[in-house]
């Protein structure tokens, strides 16, 4: 009898043996699943917050007759308004008014013409801006190869855009955004006192940042202009980020205000 006993509590131990190991094995299986789920302290870092918008022109025509706040995750939209001394863009008026309209932050750029003279192209784009609100983005100019005059020094050019920024910034009492990419402001804006301007860069490398001109490295990129192939409604626009969240784009335009 004794000799049954004593099996019996051993027989009993084993089991409950085995089943305090095979809880623990499930235990730790659970953990480790539950480990995979959970991101590491790095990935549970809160990734940045953008705000996205595109720039257009007359060649998207009229595009802004299809788009809305409500289903569109633009908060944004830049609109080209003057190139040069004369030229206005046909689509301006239309896009400039139609952008507030529908309530997206709006802004306006001047394409520059170095060989143009400073201070009729900033009479130009001061004119067709002449109804820009504070709360509008700041002016911003397009300095890019295409408006460059090859047979001038980089002196002149320099010289000249100062000039043209100058008579905007004292005019609007407001600091302009220069858009540009890397080899030309590498080129043409390697002056340091360039960088006080906030930059927004065309770089369609595909990387997580931009990569900046020599002048902006230390500062940074308020705008990027991430992609020139972005289709809307089939329509294909230029694809822009704003460095920061929506709070943090109405602080810049406050901010931009001399």
């Amino acid at each position: 009898m004794k000799n049954h006993v004593v099996l019996y509590i051993v027989l009993v131990l084993c089991l409950l043996g085995c089943e305090k190991t095979k809880k623990e094995e499930v235990q730790k299986e659970a953990e480790a699943v539950e480990n995979e789920a959970v991101p590491t302290k790095v990935e549970k870092k809160k990734m940045p917050s953008f705000v996205y918008g595109i720039d257009i022109s007359m060649f998207q025509g009229n595009e802004m007759n299809t788009l809305s706040k409500q289903k569109d995750s633009l908060d944004f939209i830049i609109c080209k308004a003057t190139e040069g001394v004369t030229y206005t863009d046909p689509k301006f008026s239309y896009n400039w008014k139609t952008i507030k309209e529908k309530s997206f932050v709006r802004g306006a750029y001047h394409f520059y013409r170095s060989e143009d003279d400073p201070i009729s192209q900033a009479a130009n784009f001061l004119n067709a801006i002449a109804t820009i609100d504070p709360t509008d983005l700041p002016p911003i100019i397009d300095f890019e190869e295409a408006g460059i005059d090859a047979s001038q020094s980089v002196p002149d050019v320099q010289s000249n855009l100062k000039i043209f920024i100058n008579e905007i910034e004292k005019k609007l009492k407001r600091t302009p955004i220069i858009y540009t990419d890397i080899p030309v402001g590498n080129k043409y804006l390697n002056d340091a006192s360039f960088a006080k301007y906030p930059l927004w860069i065309a770089n369609y490398d595909g990387k997580e940042t931009p990569d900046l001109p020599d002048t902006w490295k230390e500062k940074g990129w308020k705008m990027w202009q991430k992609s020139d192939h972005y289709k809307t409604d089939g329509t294909t626009d230029d694809f822009d980020v704003f460095n920061g969240s929506l709070q943090d784009l109405k602080g810049f335009i406050k901010n931009s205000h001399r």
